[in-house]
């Protein structure tokens, strides 16, 4: 079993991993539009709290529901096919969000939500594991987290965007309009947000044709045996394998501690949750180059040992000096950049033909990002110390996959040219 690795040339990769930071680019501006419209809808649609929170179940639910079907299909008909069906039915949701809210129906939101949902989830089973086999395993961690960097920048210029976008239809001055009350502010915004789905329905559509021209060689990974070592008959199915199996669980708490700290930032200052993605961005940048020298799984287990006692300190400190507890937990997006493509390379390394079987089930762990911020968000009633007692357990537990638990025994009768894949 030789490394899996298309023969094309240098040039030709390097153009190849090119097209999917514009891939993961497009769709981290997209993902990011719904989270910075989430007050608007509550405008738009009268939602109260207990029904609005429907939008984060719906969205992150349906990484349960379409993941493994996502890895099937793409197994069926090829990675470019894939990802082009998983960005049209992002298309066809972005179109129903434009219906949903020009006619006030709640519930076609949530179908549209639905459809984009799907559509990324296909996007993240395919691109995820396609970024990661296009080169040598050494820099796979590497390479996942440069093309993730450009989804992060996405999702940091969408509001931006958004609010050039709004600002060229609403027909009041700019300097009037952000000194308004926050409340008025988005009230007025709201009456337009039919346009911003408008305008951004059309890039994806120009996008979809760019996707259906570039060249995407096929990667066939189905004869490619796993290189765990075999101690007994049961290595038949994916989730026998111990890196892909707690590699799902370790995807689960990241997802849900990410979305977790974020919400508690934006509970109390907006600004400071806005710098935490932020620093998410810079993180992978810089940690696309880290991950040149040092091991993934040592530079994931100590990202978390670092974030879990990050929380630690955050919840231990006097209240006279909470202020610093926010910049603690803050700066966890920094060390939050690499853990999801680490986590990711690590889970399908060395899984063979189990590959896209294991990226789908890693992709439908995301789920997390649903149920863990739900419990933290109830703790938090009580007491949010406590609660966040729940994100450090996470992070402790992301740690322990990282030093040892995204080890494996390999096989014995590998030769010296042998390696992961």
């Amino acid at each position: 079993m030789k490394e899996l690795t298309l023969q094309i040339s240098r040039k030709q990769r390097l153009i190849l991993i090119f097209v999917m930071a514009v891939l993961f680019f497009m769709w981290g501006l997209l993902t990011n539009l719904n989270l910075f419209l989430y007050q608007h809808f509550k405008v738009v649609f009268g939602l109260s709290y207990s029904v609005s929170t429907l939008i984060n179940l719906t969205f992150f639910c349906t990484y349960l529901i379409v993941s493994l079907q996502a890895g099937s299909m793409i197994q069926r008909i090829g990675y470019k096919k894939g990802i082009l069906i998983g960005w049209l039915l992002a298309c066809v949701g972005c179109f129903l969000f434009l219906l949903s809210v020009t006619y006030k129906l709640y519930y076609l939101f949530l179908i549209a939500l639905f459809f984009m949902a799907a559509g990324i989830t296909i996007l993240q089973v395919g691109a995820n594991l396609y970024v990661v086999l296009l080169g040598g395993v050494e820099r796979a961690a590497s390479r996942l987290v440069f093309v993730q960097a450009f989804n992060a920048l996405g999702t940091v210029i969408g509001p931006i965007v958004s609010m050039e976008i709004l600002s060229r239809y609403i027909n009041i001055p700019f300097e009037y309009l952000q000194s308004l009350p926050l409340m008025d502010k988005i009230t007025i915004e709201s009456a337009y947000i039919d346009k911003l789905y408008l305008v951004f329905g059309i890039m994806m559509i120009l996008f979809a044709i760019f996707l259906m021209l570039i060249y995407l060689p096929e990667m066939d990974t189905h004869l490619l045996e796993p290189l765990n070592k075999v101690t007994s008959k049961r290595k038949r199915h994916v989730m026998h394998f111990s890196q892909l199996r707690l590699g799902a669980f370790a995807i689960f708490a990241y997802v849900g501690a990410e979305v977790a700290l974020a919400n508690y930032l934006e509970d109390f200052s907006p600004e400071l949750a806005s710098k935490y993605w932020q620093l998410a961005m810079v993180g992978r940048f810089l940690g696309a180059l880290l991950l040149l020298y040092i091991p993934t799984n040592k530079a994931l287990g100590t990202s978390a040992a670092i974030s879990s006692l990050l929380i630690l300190i955050a919840i231990l400190l006097p209240k006279e000096y909470v202020v610093y507890n926010f910049y603690l937990v803050m700066s966890i997006g920094l060390f939050n950049a690499i853990m999801f493509p680490s986590i990711f390379t690590l889970g399908v390394n060395g899984l063979g033909k189990f590959s896209l079987d294991g990226s789908a089930v890693l992709i439908m762990f995301i789920v997390g990002g649903a149920v863990i911020p739900f419990n933290v968000r109830n703790f938090a009633y009580a007491n949010y110390d406590y609660a966040l007692l729940i994100v450090v357990a996470c992070y402790l537990y992301i740690s322990v996959y990282g030093f040892k638990l995204s080890r494996y025994v390999k096989r014995n009768d590998l030769k010296d040219d042998e390696i992961l894949a």
